[in-house]
């Protein structure tokens, strides 16, 4: 009986503590102090994370946002790659992944300058054959 009396003690005081430590914690939050160093940042890139890589590239290079998962990781290049295209503004150059369906390089988000294997280019998209009244030229696709 006596037992069963401080047992029951002991669970409301635990009880007590953890809803009383649950108050105190709501509406606060704990600030976390980083005692990590700044990230030494890529070649050619001016401002970086931890976390996401490069966030500005030097003027003259592209910003080329690759996915990891749910994150985003910059990295700066000279060119694009395959499947995308530059576009240079005063703030960031970036890197934007071609639009047209079937295509291998572009010149802008609507003008491919190069297709799958296999298929047609004419005006800037792809073809799975030449349209009507076209012939393909020295048999190049």
């Amino acid at each position: 009986m006596q037992f069963g009396l401080f047992a029951v003690v002991v669970v409301f005081l635990s009880l007590m503590d953890y809803t009383g430590s649950n108050k105190v914690m709501r509406g606060r939050r704990q600030r976390r102090i980083s005692t990590e160093v700044t990230p030494v940042c890529a070649k050619g890139c001016d401002l970086c994370s931890e976390y996401n890589g490069c966030l500005k590239c030097s003027p003259k290079l592209f910003i080329l946002l690759e996915r990891n998962d749910i994150r985003q990781i910059g990295i700066c290049l000279p060119s694009c790659p395959m499947g995308y295209f530059g576009v240079r503004n005063p703030e960031m150059n970036k890197c934007i992944k071609c639009k047209i369906e079937n295509c291998e390089a572009c010149l802008s988000r609507n003008f491919c300058t190069k297709c799958k294997e296999g298929l047609y280019l004419h005006k800037g998209r792809c073809y799975s054959s030449c349209p009507e009244g076209f012939a393909a030229a020295n048999g190049t696709i």
